[in-house]
């Protein structure tokens, strides 16, 4: 049975006020029955009926280190998902090189967040086209053709709206309404 994480008895989780302000955190280590919950406030979020949920970047992922596991294969991409954040990641099968170490540590490629990635296509689903950068990041949007895509400043700023796509395997995924970024939530 895998570990609980828990807060401690004397650590107080801030109020959801300031998780309404400033997104929840998501923390796939942690286990929580009926579904996540924040690793901040400990509220319920990320649910599959349709409503948005605004989260907040996990610093400690953004300024250190994503730590991915491998999921999948799809569309001629191995998918890795981080432990922590569930930020996914895909990888061209015949360009990646982490496939005898995992998990594996990545940091994030700084210059594609400063100026944009520049993306290919993977596939269509869920009446959306999912694109992928050479660094792994990848998107779900709209738009058809894209070679470029930029992270609007409302997602660099204050995190993500996002909102729930599928359940693919034992994730559940969801994406921002602002840049298609997609998020994978361990069940």
């Amino acid at each position: 049975m895998p570990r609980r994480l828990t807060r401690s008895a004397t650590a107080a989780a801030p109020a959801p006020r300031l998780c309404r302000v400033l997104g929840h955190e998501l923390d796939n280590r942690l286990i929580a029955n009926g579904g996540p919950r924040c690793s901040r406030c400990d509220q319920r979020f990320l649910f599959e009926d349709g409503r948005i949920t605004h989260t907040r970047h996990v610093l400690g992922c953004l300024l250190r280190h994503h730590t991915y596991l491998r999921i999948g294969l799809r569309a001629a991409h191995n998918e890795y998902a981080c432990l922590r954040c569930g930020h996914p990641l895909l990888l061209a099968v015949d360009r990646d090189t982490h496939l005898n170490a995992l998990p594996f540590r990545k940091r994030l490629r700084y210059r594609c967040g400063a100026f944009g990635h520049a993306v290919h296509e993977i596939t269509a689903r869920d009446g959306l086209t999912e694109y992928a950068c050479g660094c792994g990041h990848s998107f779900l949007l709209v738009e058809e053709g894209l070679t470029h895509v930029h992270h609007p400043l409302v997602c660099r700023i204050s995190g993500h709206r996002v909102t729930f796509v599928q359940r693919r395997g034992s994730y559940r995924e969801h994406r921002c309404l602002d840049c298609g970024h997609p998020f994978l939530c361990k069940d």
